[in-house]
């Protein structure tokens, strides 16, 4: 996945990509997508190596994280307004 915030939300640019608003919108989400992100983001796993630490298929690692950054990239839009 991405190593920057950027890779989070494309096209979202100033104050909310801020880390301290960044944080927030990510503490924000369902757990699932929080868990997903953690695992491909932060720990920078693969989508196979995702799968494997959790227990779940390639297909249904990258639907989440499909779903986590639509999520996250919609609660950074909300805080910007």
């Amino acid at each position: 996945m991405g190593k920057g915030i950027g890779s989070f939300a494309p096209g979202v640019t100033g104050e909310r990509m801020r880390p301290v608003v960044v944080a927030r919108a990510f503490r924000a989400l369902p757990s699932a997508h929080r868990e997903i992100l953690a695992e491909t983001v932060f720990r920078e796993r693969s989508v196979n190596e995702a799968a494997v630490s959790l227990g779940v298929p390639v297909d249904v690692v990258k639907l989440r994280v499909y779903e986590a950054l639509r999520a996250l990239s919609a609660a950074l839009e909300t805080a910007g307004r």
